[in-house]
């Protein structure tokens, strides 16, 4: 049975908070076709003008990719279906790709460089895709604007808990790959309010949880009602492939 561990910390009360959202940066059309070097996915806003919508403002994902000898990029991913895209060439060698309010997850996807596949090499966020190789990944656009937050892989067995806790004093998290121990594993908070700890696990299934000021919470964004701990109450699970 897992002892629920007493921490020497006062408990304080978690106060019902929603800060503004963090502003995206905006682009035009036109913004694009200047850049001058390829970048991370990136959150953006961005703005299109044509006869049918004069002014049209969209949130999406901006990705980016450099070569001075590729003839031909294209993007394909789990947005897609893994169906290739062609990608747009500006006139200094960048090559970019808009995704229009992509589904809230982490998305997987490859560049096709001359025909042959590969991971972005701009984007040190990947995983494992199985067959002797790697998918990067791009945040979804929660993650990087409002507080809805919980776990990604940012590379192989590498995982980063994510937590929004702007009043909490002190976060741990226990599971089964700490033996549930809450000393072991301590969470960073930013100035943003937002607690992190990025952690190597083996490949597996686990139950974890939080402890925020000494109360054990589960994963808010990551519930799973048929999973409980040793105490039979519900926990977070994660699985590492």
């Amino acid at each position: 049975m897992i002892k629920k561990i007493l921490l020497l910390i006062p408990l304080f009360s978690i106060l019902a908070f929603s800060p503004p959202e963090k502003k995206l940066e905006t682009f035009n059309r036109y913004n694009l076709t200047l850049l001058k070097k390829a970048s991370s996915p990136k959150a953006i806003n961005l703005v299109s003008l044509n006869d049918i919508n004069p002014l049209k403002l969209s949130k999406g994902i901006l990705f980016t990719f450099k070569n001075r000898k590729a003839e031909i990029v294209k993007i394909a991913g789990s947005f897609s279906r893994w169906k290739d895209i062609k990608m747009n060439r500006n006139k200094n060698g960048v090559w970019y790709y808009f995704l229009e309010e992509p589904e809230n997850k982490v998305i997987k996807y490859k560049f096709i460089v001359n025909g042959i596949w590969s991971i972005d090499p701009s984007n040190e966020i990947k995983e494992n895709d199985n067959a002797g190789s790697y998918y990067s990944l791009a945040k979804p656009i929660q993650s990087e604007i409002g507080t809805r937050l919980t776990y990604i892989q940012k590379k192989k067995n590498y995982i980063e808990f994510r937590l929004y806790k702007p009043t909490a004093k002190f976060i741990s998290i226990v599971g089964d790959f700490n033996h549930w121990n809450p000393e072991n594993d301590i969470l960073q908070k930013d100035h943003n309010g937002i607690w992190t700890l990025t952690k190597r696990i083996p490949k597996g299934q686990y139950r974890y949880k939080y402890i925020v000021d000494g109360k054990w919470e589960t994963d808010l964004y990551n519930n799973n009602p048929n999973s409980s701990d040793d105490s039979g109450e519900v926990c977070s699970t994660i699985t590492i492939r």
